[in-house]
């Protein structure tokens, strides 16, 4: 009799077995959750090879330059996503026009950095009519705009400042490219679902 009891209990944890998640479940979700790389000083980052449009978060605590290049598949640079001295933390988009395909990214750094890498769906949506943030930054809106959209905008910073509208295809609009502490109201293109901007100080943009 010992020996049927003992297969019921075999015949019990092969079910176990066969209810338990796929091994492809982990892998899933952390692609859901996007890529995550982080070290100290210079280093290249690779990433699987692709022309989707995706957004790179970035943080670097240092003192001296920091320059991030995305690197096309043969190696050779091809959009420069932050440039700039000391500590940074911000949120850029690359892959910006049509024709470009990333593979890596090549770090410049003095200091301790982290990069996240995600698609360009997972920016945070735009709720209110009034965002504000400081430094780097990508939102995007609940649909594409449709007919005569405007924000009007303000940025307190004393250098670069820009603003980028992106479709859900095709390449960008630059409806803002101004140097320092600015203000105005654009129109935005019809068709956009992402909005970047480029700034080293504090700014806010207020869609109508």
């Amino acid at each position: 009799m010992r020996v049927p009891r003992l297969l019921v209990v075999s015949a019990a944890l092969l079910g176990v077995v066969l209810i338990s998640p796929p091994a492809s479940a982990a892998p899933a979700a952390q692609a859901a959750a996007g890529k995550t790389f982080s070290g100290q000083g210079d280093d290249v980052a690779r990433i699987t090879a692709t022309k989707a449009r995706a957004i790179i978060t970035l943080t670097h605590r240092g003192e001296e330059n920091f320059v991030v290049w995305a690197l096309k598949p043969g190696g050779k640079q091809s959009e420069l996503v932050v440039n700039t001295i000391g500590d940074y933390s911000g949120t850029n988009v690359f892959n910006v026009y049509s024709w470009s395909k990333t593979s890596a990214f090549e770090i410049n750094a003095d200091g301790d950095w982290k990069a996240v890498v995600r698609p360009i769906s997972h920016a945070p949506l735009w709720k209110t009519a009034t965002v504000r943030n400081q430094g780097d930054k990508v939102v995007k809106l609940k649909a594409p705009t449709r007919g005569l959209r405007t924000l009007r905008y303000k940025h307190s910073g004393d250098g670069h400042f820009a603003i980028y509208a992106f479709p859900l295809a095709g390449n960008p609009d630059l409806l803002v490219n101004k140097i320092g502490a600015v203000g105005g109201k654009v129109r935005i293109p019809a068709g956009t679902k992402y909005v970047s901007v480029s700034a080293n100080g504090k700014w806010y943009m207020t869609r109508d």
